[in-house]
């Protein structure tokens, strides 16, 4: 037969009531409290939630409208584009033509002007080349007293400047002032002394002072001298009266070939 003790029992039943309530004050009603916390936080969850996906699919129905609208601008857009690009495809062609039309014509005139061209250094080329031959011959055949003709001549020609222009006599020896007066000679023939001589009276006189005859034999004057004195020169040869007959030569030719172009 089991014994029971009632008191024994009734202690125990009090301490596990006690239990409980310590359990239940610093565990459970913690515990209750962190899950009806987390409850309400799922609940806030859960409406915003509901409300995002409210709010996105207003977002999408707006979205679906501008696309359509957007949708509907470019429909117009392509066919005022395709009408656009209609006008101006003729509007290009038209403006090609013009160009291309533009481009030709000053083709031909640049052609045209190079041929010119070609034909005035042709024309040049070939007066150079006559003179060429002219200066040659007068070179080698030229005979002495056309040279002593020449010499003689400048003389004349710088006695006849001191008479009628003194202007250009007086600059002449203000250049001369503060400089040595040498007198460089290039002759086509060896000068004689009385020619030596002379050519030194005339040109102290320009100068005003003595000067010292240097001098050159330079047989591609082909007759006559060339002559500086300080800044002053002369140039009384053939090859000088060569090289204007080649100048005015080519000016006429040329002109005879404008005239002709005229017509």
């Amino acid at each position: 037969m089991i014994n029971i003790n009632l008191t024994t029992i009734l202690f125990q039943f009090i301490n596990f009531i006690i239990l409980v309530i310590i359990l239940y004050f610093l565990l459970f009603k913690k515990l209750f409290s962190r899950v009806q916390q987390r409850k309400e936080k799922l609940d806030e969850i859960e409406k915003a939630a509901i409300q995002n996906y409210e709010e996105s699919e207003k977002v999408k129905l707006d979205l679906q409208k501008q696309i359509g609208n957007a949708q509907t601008q470019i429909d117009k857009r392509i066919a005022q584009a395709k009408s656009e690009l209609d006008v101006s495809r003729y509007q290009i062609i038209d403006a090609t033509k013009v160009e291309a039309e533009k481009i030709i014509k000053q083709a031909l005139e640049s052609a045209e002007l190079e041929q010119k061209r070609s034909i005035e250094n042709f024309n040049d080329e070939l007066t150079t080349s006559i003179m060429e031959i002219v200066k040659q011959i007068f070179y080698k055949y030229s005979p002495e007293v056309i040279h002593n003709n020449l010499v003689q001549q400048t003389n004349e020609r710088i006695w006849k400047l001191g008479k009628k222009e003194m202007d250009r006599v007086e600059n002449i020896r203000r250049s001369l002032k503060d400089r040595e007066p040498i007198l460089s000679v290039e002759t086509a023939f060896p000068l004689s002394k009385e020619q030596q001589a002379s050519i030194v009276r005339t040109f102290s006189a320009l100068a005003d002072k003595n000067v010292k005859l240097d001098t050159v034999l330079k047989k591609d004057l082909g007759s006559g001298v060339r002559i500086r004195l300080g800044d002053f020169i002369i140039n009384n040869s053939i090859d000088a009266l060569l090289d204007e007959i080649e100048k005015e030569a080519s000016l006429e030719v040329n002109n005879l070939i404008k005239k002709f172009d005229g017509k």
